[in-house]
């Protein structure tokens, strides 16, 4: 029996330990997913993040980010890519949960669009990918590719768990898959540290590897943004749905019915929002409008627009949008 096999008790008892702490410990600050570079010169630590120029101070690092960068860096000012959950605060960036160090100034040209987690194994150049509705196993040196049905994901304390059958040859032979995914520290082929370690089975061979997270851009997305209460002439309200919808509702604080927009939303290069609003009346002579997301995850209108002004900044009051019961081992 493999050893992925092997821990139903040790994982049992993971879940008694850390499933009441787990409700305990969870904060109801908000929580911003933060990719960039990290730079440590004479004054301290830096954090430049993707797609903007302002270089912000370090106000709190998690462990490992220290350790790992003393051992990638080549030197002060020598960036290192990193990717992390923390906060924005009047002191400066808090990186709080690392969960990648590592990799060149192209990383942040990355994002790993449609797929929900990546995971690369040291055995024959493999890849697993966690879609929406596949689990799909790359092999890069023979340029093969499985395609098993995205199965329901087990939570077992620190582990999440898919298995999978393909059937193939008209139900005569088939594949199978055991894949899990554990928040423990990963080092991968190239030297950057991952926070999630992969443990897979194909047909009888065994994998391990390294795991991250994709969808890089949406993580910094909500489902909902408002204007801040100081707005004192109008309300608005802004609904992204991951599918690409969207609807804004606009009160004119009047006494007078809510007015609602339909349209559709993408994201563009940069760290941008694209919005296109289906009524003319609502967008005037132009029917999208462009945010740019900002470090603190707010949208603010990069553009005059005939209807919003130039000033226009939409605050985040939803739920992440790549919230996910897989996903969580950082909620």
């Amino acid at each position: 029996m493999s050893d992925i096999l092997r821990r139903p008790m040790l994982l049992l008892f993971s879940l008694l330990l850390t499933g009441c702490a787990g409700v305990a410990n969870q904060s109801a600050e908000p929580r911003t997913f933060l990719r960039g570079m990290l730079v440590q010169n004479a004054e301290g630590y830096w954090f430049e993040p993707c797609g903007l120029t302002m270089r912000h101070p370090i106000a709190l690092m998690g462990e490992p980010l220290e350790r790992e960068y003393a051992r990638q860096s080549l030197g002060d000012g020598w960036p290192v890519y990193v990717e992390a959950f923390g906060r924005v605060s009047i002191k400066g960036v808090e990186l709080t949960q690392p969960l990648l160090v590592g990799g060149s100034l192209k990383a942040c040209d990355v994002d790993l669009p449609d797929i929900k987690l990546w995971a690369v194994a040291m055995r024959g150049n493999t890849v697993f990918e966690l879609r929406e509705r596949q689990i799909r196993v790359h092999y890069r040196d023979s340029l093969r590719q499985l395609g098993f049905k995205r199965p329901e994901g087990e939570r077992l304390g620190a582990v999440r768990r898919w298995q999978q059958t393909m059937a193939t040859g008209g139900g005569r032979s088939s594949h199978q898959l055991l894949m899990e995914v554990e928040k423990r520290d990963c080092e991968g082929p190239r030297g950057g540290w991952y926070a999630l370690t992969l443990s897979a089975e194909v047909d009888g061979l065994f994998y391990n590897g390294c795991a991250r997270l994709g969808d890089l851009q949406q993580w910094r997305l909500f489902t909902r943004y408002r204007t801040a209460d100081t707005l004192l002439t109008r309300r608005l309200s802004l609904q992204l749905d991951p599918d690409g919808n969207a609807q804004l509702l606009e009160d004119y604080l009047n006494e007078q019915p809510v007015i609602e927009y339909s349209g559709r939303w993408q994201q563009a290069d940069s760290g941008r929002l694209q919005l296109w609003l289906d009524s003319e009346e609502a967008a005037g002579s132009d029917s999208k409008l462009v945010f740019q997301l900002d470090l603190e995850g707010r949208l603010k209108l990069t553009h005059f627009h005939p209807a919003y002004g130039s000033e226009l900044e939409l605050l985040p009051s939803g739920k992440p949008m790549m919230e996910h019961h897989e996903l969580d081992w950082w909620h």
